[in-house]
């Protein structure tokens, strides 16, 4: 019988889903000389797979509580064949991997430079590649498998090697037809450390070499990690078979969306204490130094963990004394690495290239105190610094380059035509201002220097500051009189001049370097980038017409020919809109019900000659409710929705980044933001008394009116932070849905916590769109905590006692999670998208338990009492801004779920009645206590409306609206 040659360890995912894909895989392979165990921590586990159809496989499970490190040793004890393949449970392979892959190891082997054999080696590694719906709908390779695992030749076996004398790819050969492997390329990673390997899934190894490392008992995490890197350091090598795919599902560490070891304590200072400090200490003793390739990891390393907790990924994991004590671990790891890797000077694609970022780790590695920076004029002969001069500005942190000036561009974020100005809000770098440095635009021949707002443009790790941009506003006032003006940028140091580039990267900004031709036509005028620099013309009908003929001329020798087709339609259907005032309303897209639909049937009414729209999916229940009403509601992404987005006077929302709400990315709406002459307001979808400034500031969506409810929602705003000090901007108008706020109490109880930013899938289609299924969502606190209150015991009977229901309504962001609660036939759990109507649940619940969420204030209104929770355990993702629940909130505060269930239980039987201290509150609260919200805030817009018509140089409105 001929002997195995293989074992195949396939170890148990948390779900135990997906060995029948995994198993499937392997039976498609050519080769069949393998063995294949299961690897679980629990014998008695049951596997449904039809055996029939699926090769045969041995469960191993050891006894006892082990470590996953502990299992992985037990498995390579029973081991016997020369080679193992460890996988994890839904992993698959490509067809012919495990064939490449052995059919290597017989191959000579030569080093990735082509010229010289390489010694023998104990480990294969192939391309690698997610193959996870909820990360991409396609198979997306690693970084690091895309850039250091090369294309290889492929000959047959009766041919004689030849090496190339390049480095060029060289095409893999057609799947049908295979050859047997001749030769594979060796990386040694201390002699080329820039290929790391980050885990062993998807390796061919030696047994032998695989037991002589084996894993280390004591880790709890990032077991793979440790013993790839630990073999490395033993075995120096590995070779790679491009041919060969691997496919698995698990996130790793750096696609930091998805990984789901981040939401871990045990990823943060337990790993440093456990896995990276041995691990160096050990290389050190090895080698008397620590190897390059492993401090290229380590800054791969923390560059994971600060990614997947920037700005809104924060899982709030380290907070407090925790963060201080972690940052003190990171500034050990960093004092263990040479200042060539920290700042990465061989620009290595897995680790930051942002020179921010650099900054930052220097001033954990050395304390801030302790940096500084040189700053050295130097002539370039880089041919994009000679379009502007030629000279350049380094910065240099002893010999090592942080940045050069030259790298750098003037971001225009936001660019409007207000009452005869120029209004420009824009951003730039802020390391170059450790110098003596200074910026400036030119206008028209004068220099206006640029000043910081000091609004906010900081980028946060762990809840902290990293980093921030200078922002900056500039208003010009145009001369209709002159036939061109021209806005350019510099900076000054030490008395010369450095042009600077600009930028045109966000909606807002009217302009794109591409497609080169890009335009913004307003009022008299046609604006340009030109020259470096921004070139504002008389509009004529021939310079228009020939901007736009060139425009259209460069879009259509586009591949894709959308973006020509729809110029096209937009100037064959102006006449239609030209004249036309436009008002675009919407909330979520995927559910009405929120202030900007209180407003469309509101202002629907009034006799104004203004069109309004309000833009919703035509699946939802609310669109069809609309049309039963006698509205017309647009439908979202049709052509129509487009062509009235891009005609529009005003955008009226409740929910920020209003682009991607209307189906653009930064990439399509460079072809259409030069006709989009309409700013936002702001109608509110929660209030904004916490620290929001990361979603709610002006320039986010250009907003020109806010719309508040509360005197402390202005005090809030009118922070710098938020960008709106010195306009006229914030209104205390009362907030629209609050006029459908009338108390129809049905004897329930309402619970409605808020979300979390870091348990929710990111955005991968459309702001649009509701959020999908994650599939660990079940594991987190946040589902524990709410599971378990909705299925106590003592609020169960307590609420069937006195005649309550208990509803518990999921936010939109997570409402895909309603399957994972356990079912309760007492209570209900309620997805808040779908028929749900929120006037209605809202006006027939008696009280509200929540957390956070917004609609505490709706409930307050009607002067219904709450009752918050909030949990230690779970830490809100917005900070307290001017509202404190201890001393302004409606109602009582509990920490603990028994303290909750007793504070409901004792409501209940008192008949639900909020108490005159919260009652007080509320009445200091609010700026209004009744139902005519929307008549102030359409009195608003429509004063507003006559701007917009001068500057767009249309006659005058008759006055019915007023």
């Amino acid at each position: 019988m001929e002997e195995t040659v293989l074992t195949i360890i396939i170890l148990e995912n948390t779900e135990h889903t997906g060995l029948e894909d995994t198993l499937r895989s392997i039976l498609a392979q050519t080769y069949s000389s393998y063995k294949i165990y299961y690897l679980t921590h629990s014998k008695d586990l049951c596997i449904g797979t039809d055996s029939e159809k699926l090769p045969p496989y041995e469960i191993l499970s050891p006894e006892g509580s082990v470590t996953r490190s502990q299992l992985y040793n037990y498995a390579l004890s029973k081991i016997h064949t020369p080679y193992v393949l460890f996988m994890e449970e839904r992993d698959t392979l490509a067809p012919a991997f495990i064939e490449k892959a052995i059919a290597g190891f017989e191959a000579p082997h030569f080093t990735d430079d082509e010229t010289s054999p390489a010694a023998d080696i104990s480990i294969c590694v192939g391309k690698a590649y997610c193959r996870n719906p909820v990360v991409s709908p396609k198979s997306v390779e690693h970084i690091l498998s895309k850039k250091y695992i090369r294309k290889m030749k492929i000959e047959p076996l009766d041919q004689d090697f030849t090496p190339s004398s390049g480095d060029e790819p060289q095409p893999e050969p057609d799947s049908a037809n295979l050859l047997p492997v001749r030769y594979t390329y060796v990386r040694d990673v201390f002699s080329r450390p820039d290929g790391i390997l980050i885990t062993m899934d998807g390796c061919i190894i030696k047994t032998e070499a695989a037991k002589s490392v084996g894993f280390k008992d004591s880790l709890t995490m990032e077991e793979e990690a440790d013993f790839i890197l630990r073999f490395l350091l033993k075995y120096k090598s590995y070779y790679a078979v491009p041919g060969a795919k691997y496919y698995y599902y698990a996130p790793r560490a750096n696609e930091v969306l998805y990984h789901q070891n981040a939401h871990f304590d045990a990823w943060y200072e337990t790993s440093m204490e456990q896995f990276i400090f041995p691990l160096l200490d050990d290389a050190r003793k090895m080698y008397g130094s620590i190897p390059i390739f492993l401090q290229n990891y380590c800054m791969f390393y923390m560059n994971c963990r600060f990614m997947s907790n920037q700005d809104n990924r924060d899982k709030k994991i380290l907070l407090g004394d925790r963060l201080d004590t972690y940052l003190s671990l990171v500034t050990r790891l960093f004092q263990n690495i040479d200042d060539e890797q920290l700042l990465n000077q061989s620009r290595l694609p897995y680790v930051t290239t942002n020179p921010e970022i650099r900054c930052m780790y220097l001033r954990i590695k050395y304390g801030v105190e302790n940096v500084r920076y040189d700053y050295i004029p130097v002539n370039s002969d880089d041919p994009k610094v000679m379009e502007i001069g030629g000279r350049d500005l380094e910065m240099r942190f002893g010999d090592h380059l942080i940045s050069q000036l030259s790298a750098h561009r003037i971001s225009i974020n936001i660019m409007n035509y207000i009452d005869g100005d120029l209004w420009i809000d824009g951003s730039l770098i802020s390391i170059f201002q450790y110098g003596d440095i200074r910026f400036f635009a030119t206008f028209n021949g004068q220099d206006y220097p640029i000043t910081d707002t000091t609004a906010y443009s900081q980028t946060k790790y762990f809840g902290v500051p990293g980093y921030r941009r200078l922002p900056f506003f500039l208003k010009f006032h145009l001369d209709s009189g002159k036939k061109l003006q021209r806005i350019t940028f510099y900076a000054k140091f030490k008395g010369e001049k450095f042009p600077m580039k600009m930028t045109f990267a966000n909606h807002w900004a009217k302009l794109s370097k591409s497609p080169r031709y890009s335009y913004w036509r307003f009022n008299k005028y046609l604006c340009h980038h030109a020259n470096n620099g921004i070139s504002i013309k008389r509009a004529t009908t021939f310079n228009v017409l020939k901007r736009e003929l060139q425009l259209q001329l460069q879009l259509f020798h586009k591949k894709d020919k959308s973006p020509w087709k729809f110029r096209m339609l937009y100037w064959l259907t102006r006449p239609y809109f030209r004249k036309k005032r436009i008002w675009l309303m919407l909330d979520k897209l995927y559910k009405g019900g929120d202030s900007a639909e209180y407003l469309y049937r509101y202002s629907g009414k009034q006799d104004d000659g203004i069109t309004k729209y309000y833009l919703i999916n035509k699946n939802t229940s609310d669109y069809k409710k609309l049309r039963r009403d006698g509205f017309r509601p647009l439908v979202n992404g049709s052509l129509f929705h487009k062509l009235v987005f891009v005609n529009a006077d005003i955008l009226l929302i409740t929910n920020s980044h209003l682009f991607p709400f209307n189906g653009y990315t930064k990439e399509t709406s460079k072809y259409i933001r030069g006709l989009c002459n309409f700013g936002s307001m702001c109608l509110q979808h929660g209030l904004s008394v916490q620290k929001c400034a990361i979603a709610q500031r002006r320039i986010i969506d250009n907003t020109m009116m806010y719309f508040l409810g509360s005197k402390y929602e202005y005090e809030n705003l009118s922070r710098h932070a938020y960008g709106y000090q010195g306009f006229d901007m914030l209104k205390l108008t009362g907030i629209g849905r609050y006029d459908g706020l009338v108390n129809q109490d049905k004897k329930q109880i309402l619970i409605s916590p808020t979300w979390r930013m870091y348990n929710a899938l990111p955005v991968t289609t459309s702001e649009g769109e509701q959020r999908g299924y994650n599939p660990e969502f079940k594991h987190t606190t946040y589902f524990h905590i709410y599971n378990t209150l909705i299925n106590n015991e003592k609020l169960i009977e307590t609420a069937r006692k006195y005649g309550y229901k208990i509803k518990y309504l999921l936010h939109p962001i997570i409402s895909s999670q309603v399957e994972d609660f356990t079912p309760n036939p007492e209570l209900e759990v309620i997805p808040s998208v779908g028929d749900l109507s929120y006037e209605e649940i809202l006006t027939q619940s008696s009280l509200m338990v929540t957390d956070y969420s917004g609609v505490q204030f709706d409930f307050a209104y009607m002067r219904k009492p709450v009752v918050y929770f909030h949990p230690e355990d779970l830490p809100p993702h917005y900070e307290d801004g001017v509202f404190f629940y201890d001393t302004m909130g409606f109602g009582e505060i509990c920490r603990r779920l028994d303290q909750l269930v007793d504070t409901l239980c004792e409501y209940m039987a008192s008949g639900c009645e909020m108490k005159e201290m919260y009652r007080l509150r509320a009445d200091d609260f609010f700026a209004h206590n009744d139902h005519h919200n929307c008549e102030r805030i359409y009195k608003e817009i429509y004063n507003y409306q006559k701007m917009i018509d001068r500057d767009k140089l249309r006659p005058s409105m008759s006055p019915k609206g007023e």
